[in-house]
């Protein structure tokens, strides 16, 4: 007759839960302890952020504006949306400037605009989503 094999002891398995229970435990405080360091690093980063459109205008099919960082802080890149209003549902229509731009600083970029019925311009950091200006379509100068 053969013998049945034996599941291990109720003690192991109790010690191995333990044990393994810390290893995870271990795990998820050394990644929870580094994602907070880095998000609060962030934070205080982003408080000195402030990025403000100190003036836009438009010729020969192109939209000039003049970004201002007045916060104490460099930023890089930037999202711009332009939103056209046609009448119906707003277009939508979105370009990167990937420059720098230092604290304290202005800097002027360019884009051709798709038409000139501009309702506004949004600009957004990538770096800090706070920094953040609008522009109404009528501040623009030289757009119709």
């Amino acid at each position: 007759m053969k013998k049945k094999p034996k599941g291990i002891s109720p003690l192991v398995a109790v010690i191995m839960l333990i044990a393994f229970t810390m290893i995870i435990a271990g795990i998820l405080a050394g990644w929870a302890t580094r994602f907070a360091s880095e998000q609060r690093a962030n934070l205080e980063l982003c408080v000195r952020a402030n990025m403000i459109i100190r003036s836009a205008s438009y010729a020969n099919n192109n939209v000039t504006l003049m970004l201002y960082n007045a916060g104490t802080v460099p930023l890089r890149g930037f999202n711009v949306q332009v939103t056209y209003d046609t009448g119906g549902p707003p277009l939508p229509d979105t370009w990167e400037i990937k420059e720098q731009l230092e604290a304290n600083t202005f800097q002027t970029f360019s884009h051709e605009l798709a038409n000139i019925s501009v309702s506004y311009i949004e600009v957004r950091s990538v770096q800090c989503q706070g920094a953040y200006d609008m522009i109404r379509g009528y501040d623009i100068i030289g757009l119709p």
